[in-house]
């Protein structure tokens, strides 16, 4: 009893601590530029990225501007929605997603100037990428709740998680003339951001001790924090007619590294009784496990975008994105070595979540109005989004008992085999859709810009082709608001 439960408990605090499959959920990778211009426009601005937050875009667009400004955006995100486990046919549970979430998510300085004749707009921002925010529950093992008469129980999840953070970038970059009408632009991008995991778990095995029933029960809080970092350039290419917009943008593939810390506050008892014996390997006790390192691929991203004035005053847009997420893996570090020189090599494993590639598409249009007070552009916008489809195939948690002596019967708390969990995990492609709508108010020393978007994105997972575990959907509310002051 007590190995099985060893094993069960090791297993219940490696799961989602295991970076490879907690880190692929939750991360949207919608790699957008920021600005309420933008928003409002449902982020089809690939060929436009002309205002402040442009160089998040199309670095390309930088070029067009004569004048240093500065401008920021503060956006607040609103989440909503549920995430519902289905126990059985009968039985569904659900988890909202509510909560709120604010702050800066765009600051950008762009100065233009001349080297050797030849025309720079210089630009350096911070850009607030995705939020994640949501509340979701997971059934990770096999598990009795204590009760024999009411076995659907037993078939709850035994995890329920809150998962907050996102992702941003420190950006530095120029955009120039190549030649007449047609520009060309380099960013270079920082990641950096985070996401923080509370978790409850719990763990309830029926057994008998001398001969009476006898139920163990493992209450786990755990605090699981992942910070990331990453690097890698965007270049953009713009064409800027009369009328007609052009832009290509292409964001070069990078590795996203994780370091995740983890906190485990585990409370064990024994028919109500706490068990805090020190020779108890699930006595109640504190666990600190630090420096779990994983990398996630991220592919190359390619846009393409249109933009045409259909009068001075309107503008309609539309966007094209190719993700390619396909074959793209996760690693995540299994040991160390230090070598006689003193370097460190770290070892790793890959894993493979069987990622889809991605298509995205967006369109908007913006009508300014002359005004006393004056000029007033209103804009809508709309996308349709895909996000990666991931499937997880008997990946396995592998832990090694300590090794007893050859040919000796190991007794049941010194196992030398080797033991598992494994699981199968599949979503369909996270299909949704944003409708957005903005306004604003510029004079010419100042501009105001205010968005509101609301999405609703939907997510499937699945135990088996025909069989469904659980649903994500949100139906989130962003709101952003910017300001842009030219010196």
């Amino acid at each position: 009893m007590k190995l099985s439960l060893l094993k069960l408990t090791l297993l219940c605090f490696l799961i989602l601590t295991t970076t490879a499959y907690s880190q692929q959920q939750g991360l949207f990778f919608n790699f957008f530029g920021g600005g309420a211009r933008s928003e409002g426009m449902g982020q089809a601005y690939i060929a436009l990225s002309d205002d402040a937050a442009g160089g998040g875009w199309n670095p390309a667009g930088l070029y067009t501007h004569e004048r240093t400004f500065m401008g920021f955006s503060y956006g607040f995100l609103m989440p909503r929605g549920d995430y519902q486990f289905y126990v059985n046919s009968g039985r569904q549970l659900d988890y909202g997603h509510e909560g709120n979430v604010g702050g800066i998510s765009n600051w950008s300085i762009i100065t233009p100037m001349r080297i050797k004749g030849h025309p720079f707009a210089f630009n350096i921002s911070t850009t607030r990428f995705f939020d994640v925010y949501y509340s979701f529950g997971e059934k990770l093992f096999p598990w009795s709740d204590g009760d024999p008469n009411d076995p659907l129980d037993d078939n709850d999840p035994n995890a329920l998680f809150e998962r907050t953070g996102g992702i941003n970038s420190f950006n530095l970059g120029f955009g120039t003339r190549l030649y007449k009408r047609f520009s060309m632009g380099v960013m270079a991008n920082i990641y950096y951001g985070g996401v923080v995991t509370e978790e409850d778990r719990v763990v309830r095995s029926d057994t008998l001790k001398d001969g009476e029933p006898y139920l163990i029960e493992v209450n786990s809080r755990v605090y699981d924090s992942t910070n990331y970092t990453g690097f890698n350039a965007t270049v953009g290419f713009k064409y800027d007619g009369d009328n007609l917009k052009a832009g290509l943008m292409v964001r070069a593939p990078f590795t996203l590294k994780g370091e995740s810390d983890t906190t485990l506050i585990m409370r064990s008892t024994g028919n109500g009784v706490e068990l805090d014996s020190i020779n108890s390997p699930f006595r109640t006790q504190t666990v600190y496990v630090d420096n779990q390192t994983s990398k996630i691929d991220i592919p190359l991203m390619v846009g393409f975008g249109l933009a045409y004035n259909v009068k001075e005053n309107w503008i309609v847009a539309g966007d094209v994105e190719f993700r390619g997420f396909g074959g793209k893996k996760i690693q995540t570090l299994d040991s160390l070595r230090l070598t006689a020189a003193g370097d460190k090599e770290e070892y790793f494993s890959e894993f493979d979540p069987n990622w889809s590639d991605v298509w995205s598409l967006r369109f908007g249009t913006e009508y300014t109005f002359d005004t006393p007070i004056g000029k007033v552009p209103v804009r809508f916008g709309a996308r349709k989004e895909n996000l990666p489809e991931g499937t997880i195939v008997n990946y396995n948690l592998i832990y090694e008992g300590p090794k007893g002596p050859v040919g000796v019967p190991s007794p049941s708390n010194n196992d030398s085999t080797r033991v598992f969990y494994s699981y199968n995990f599949a979503d369909n492609k996270t299909r949704g859709y944003s409708l957005s709508f903005g306004a604003g108010l510029h004079w010419d020393q100042i501009l105001i810009d205010v968005a509101y978007t609301y999405t609703n994105y939907e997510q499937g997972i699945w135990i088996s082709e025909d069989l469904i575990r659980s649903k994500n959907i949100w139906k989130n509310h962003h709101l952003n608001v910017s300001f842009t002051g030219y010196f």
